[in-house]
């Protein structure tokens, strides 16, 4: 037997179930296909959105666990910069609970999600795509429908199967939840030592709880056990606790969309290359996604040509922001320990505090990193800025 719908979501990560909600909300009939046994399950992910985020997209703040007013900037030398906000700019989430509470809404409004559905096939061909997939139990389920959307993250074999772009670079994460009252304020930590090409960070998730993580370029699992030392914490057993690893998506993404079929979120592309972060650009991307759906379905045009203006309208929304956080990350990679500490002396007596306060924006980074590094000496950004002037598009 064949499952028909109107659209099918493959993925059942926070922008796919968004997307889904969206469009079924105006009656279409929309399935996700999810391959994990439940909706939220072993995410890496610290958890941490802007507040702004629940409001702009409808969701419900049951899964808030803390807010974040005050951030630690931790030098390679192990020098603290303090950085407290007039106001909490950011939540820590629960991560199962926020994408359970995404895919309740979804349901709600009308979404069939099928869980342990791992699809194996995607075919866009004649009226329909068609999708054959592999249920819980062994067996071959076939799906059938007007468009087909990607949400995969990085799992990108359906993307190459279709000839479509897929990601050319990736960092790695890791991260921990651990029981510990020495957590204190949430604490980024920089250095070669700690995280090439990216940081760590610890993040208090609830009381006597925290997360403790890094994203870098090189051996996760190795620098994870360095973090882990440089913390120190007394009494702390992390054979008592399992660290969950990542591959993270960098950089631009091109061609998106394809004869009956979009890509969104991670897959896409559609992600902070500053922080590594996810959900806020796929929640974006998928309003726009949905737009280009509805205009589709009202010219009845599933072509390629039909679906492109997805693709211009992403990336003309975020095309800006993930160039400038690449090259912005690759600078901060690219310094050696003692630059960074020279940046956190700037830091300190330059005034570039009072810039953070006027610029800072939690979900858009490129107006403070473009306003910081105009403060900064070419000295001390070094050789990897002088070869590539127009890295940050400063012009």
């Amino acid at each position: 037997m064949t499952n028909k719908s109107d659209i099918l979501i493959v993925g059942g990560g926070p922008s796919g179930l968004s997307l889904a909600r969206s469009l079924a909300a105006e009656g279409l009939d929309v399935r996700v296909l999810e391959r994990k046994s439940g909706i939220g399950e072993s995410v890496v992910c610290t958890g941490i959105v802007g507040k702004k985020v629940f409001e702009e997209f409808g969701l419900r703040s049951d899964s808030i666990v803390g807010e974040i007013r005050e951030v630690r900037l931790v030098s390679p030398g192990g020098r603290f910069l303090p950085y407290r906000h007039s106001h909490s700019f950011a939540s820590v989430v629960e991560r199962y609970r926020f994408d359970r509470s995404l895919a309740e809404q979804a349901e709600d409004a009308g979404v069939r999600i099928a869980l342990e559905t791992k699809v194996l096939d995607i075919a866009p061909g004649g009226d329909r795509v068609r999708v054959v997939a592999k249920d819980g139990e062994g067996g071959t389920v076939e799906y059938e429908s007007r468009l087909a959307v990607i949400a995969t993250g990085i799992h990108n074999g359906l993307q190459k199967k279709l000839g479509l772009g897929s990601a050319r670079e990736y960092l790695y994460g890791v991260q921990m939840e651990v029981e510990t009252d020495l957590a204190g304020a949430t604490s980024i930590y920089f250095g070669k030592d700690v995280a090439p090409g990216g940081f760590a960070w610890v993040v208090p998730s609830a009381p006597g709880r925290a997360r403790v993580g890094l994203v870098t370029s090189a051996d996760a699992k190795t620098r994870f056990a360095r973090l882990l030392e440089i913390l120190n914490w007394p009494g702390f057993d992390a054979s008592n606790h399992e660290p969950k690893y990542k591959a993270i998506a960098q950089g631009l993404v091109s061609r998106t969309f394809g004869d009956r079929v979009l890509v969104l979120g991670e897959a896409a592309g559609q992600v902070k290359t500053t922080t590594g972060g996810g959900i806020y650009f796929g929640l974006l991307c998928s309003r726009i996604a949905a737009d280009a759906i509805r205009r589709a379905l009202a010219r009845g045009d599933y072509s390629a040509g039909g679906l492109a203006s997805y693709e211009v309208e992403w990336r003309k929304l975020l095309r800006r922001e993930i160039r400038i956080g690449e090259a912005a990350r690759k600078i901060l990679a690219g310094l050696s320990d003692g630059r960074l500490e020279r940046l956190f002396d700037l830091a300190r007596n330059d005034g570039m505090i009072p810039i953070v306060r006027e610029k800072g924006n939690f979900d858009w980074h490129s107006d403070l990193i473009l306003s910081l590094v105009k403060r900064l000496p070419l000295s001390l950004l070094g050789q990897w800025i002088r070869r590539r002037p127009q890295s940050l598009e400063l012009n």
